[in-house]
Formats: C-alpha cells, structure tokens, sequence
C-alpha cells in the first residue's frame, strides 16, 4: 500500500548527513533520504533513485533515538515508523516500493516497475520482505553477540576508546529495536528455515530466467530486491557497502553463505552490473 504524506513544517534532521553526487538529470538538493545504512530496504531505495540519476541528500537514522524524529515525519497514520523515507518538498514517502515508483516517475532511465511486469515484481518484492524478516532477526541477534559490531553501530562521532563503555545501552537499543519490528531472537532455527524459504525460491527464478541474469527478463526493481535480500546472507563488498568487520562478521551466516554460493555469486554479478560504488 502506497503511504503519501505531507512533511511537517519546519523539520530538522537530527541526524547524520552525507551527500550524494548529483547529475545531470536532477540536481534538487532539497530531496532527503532518511535511511538506515545497514538496512535492505534502504539500500533499495538509494539504488532505485541512483538508477534514474537522482541527486539526494543521506540523512542516516539511528534506531530507538531518532525513533521520535521518525515517527514527526511519517505522521500517526502509519502503524510503525521505518526507515527509508524520502523527502522531496512537500511530499513524504515511507516505503521503498513507493520511492521506486517516485523515481520511475521522476526520473528519465528505464523503469524499474513498468507496468506490465509490476505485478511480478511486486510477488519478487514480496518474498524478499517475508525472508529479509526472518533475516532481520538473526543478523540482530548475531550483533548482540558482536562486540565488534555493537561498537560500530553507533555515531561516528563517539570517540572509539569510549565505545566499549556503551555496548549496554547498544544492546538496550538493539533490543528495543526487536520489540518494535516483533522479532523473536531465541527462535535461530524458524528464522533459518523462513530464509530459506525465499532464497530457494529465489534460486528457482534464477535458473529458470530467460534473461539472466534478471529474473524478468530485463533488470527491474525485482532483481534490487532479490539482490539486496542477499546481505543478510554474505554482505556485498565494500565498494557498495562499507560495513566496520564486526558489523560485516554479524550479517554474514556462514552456512548459508556456504549453501547459497550461487546466490552470492549471482547477486555480485547484479551489483557489478548495475550498481555503482559508493562514494567516499
């Protein structure tokens, strides 16, 4: 379901900002993405805006304690408040699908959602989000286990000698940030089999694509979000996603890694074909 809102007036990023390069076809400096650097799901909302060329700003949210922020943007008639969002003027939306659908609209490239493949793509987008929960659950539950990982899941501006100290409050966050999306950390089993689910039926689409390696044919929104369910599996190299090592050892499970090695491989080969590098 498409969720439109206004932005409210006068708002503030209380977050961290990075700018994007802008290009030719855009350069609207006012348009925001309010994004998780970790998450899917922002990261298929930044691929679909940079696929049309899109200039936008990166306002990085912070689980729990931009939770407030979050919740003044995307207004009370969403259930719960999740990244990403995009700001353009006036115009607010929380969901990737429908910041994909803004960049087909906006943007000058090949569409990633045509219509006559949407519903196709929205089944694909369908299956990541079922899997990437589950996934969800067991990377939060890894980085509890990480020291690594909670020290660098914070600011950038905490000084690194005083991260240690705060590993309880990110555990206190982490947890937090379980009860707010229903995640049940004590199930390891359930989540590995309710990934599987998805990534065997991604395997299927994958031998059976006339157009390898796109799932439809031609590279579409499907492949994004196919594609991007894989970081809960392997993370993708550095070049697109930096991950700190504690943070990249959480979000890898080796067994599945292990299992989906042609997965691994065919979502690098969607990246080197279709993404670009992450800008410094």
């Amino acid at each position: 379901m498409r969720v439109l809102l206004r932005r409210p007036a006068r708002s503030k990023a209380l977050t961290r900002t990075t700018q994007r390069p802008k290009s030719a076809a855009v350069t609207e400096a006012a348009r925001k993405l309010v994004s998780l650097k970790v998450s899917p799901w922002s990261e298929r909302a930044k691929w679909a805006l940079d696929h049309h060329g899109l200039a936008y700003e990166v306002v990085e949210h912070f689980p729990v304690v931009g939770e407030r922020r979050l919740r003044q943007l995307v207004g009370p008639t969403k259930l719960t408040a999740t990244v990403p969002v995009l700001l353009d003027g006036d115009e607010v939306l929380s969901e990737s699908w429908d910041i994909a659908l803004y960049a087909d609209r906006v943007g000058r490239r090949t569409k990633l959602i045509p219509r006559d493949l949407e519903a196709d793509i929205k089944r694909w987008t369908g299956v990541a989000d079922e899997a990437m929960q589950a996934g969800r659950a067991l990377v939060l539950a890894a980085m509890l286990a990480t020291p690594g990982a909670l020290d660098e899941g914070g600011p950038r501006s905490v000084p690194r000698w005083l991260r240690p100290m705060l590993r309880p409050i990110a555990r206190r966050v982490m947890y937090a940030f379980a009860r707010k999306y229903g995640l049940r950390l004590d199930a390891t089993g359930e989540q590995v089999a309710a990934f599987r689910v998805g990534l065997d039926e991604l395997r299927k689409g994958v031998g059976s694509a006339a157009g390898a390696p796109f799932l439809l044919g031609s590279f579409s929104y499907a492949d994004i979000a196919m594609a991007t369910l894989l970081q809960g599996v392997a993370p993708v190299a550095d070049r697109f996603i930096r991950l700190g090592p504690g943070t990249r050892r959480a979000w890898t499970q080796e067994g599945l890694a292990s299992e989906y090695g042609d997965l691994v491989a065919w979502r690098d080969a969607i990246y080197e074909k279709q993404r670009r590098a992450e800008s410094a």
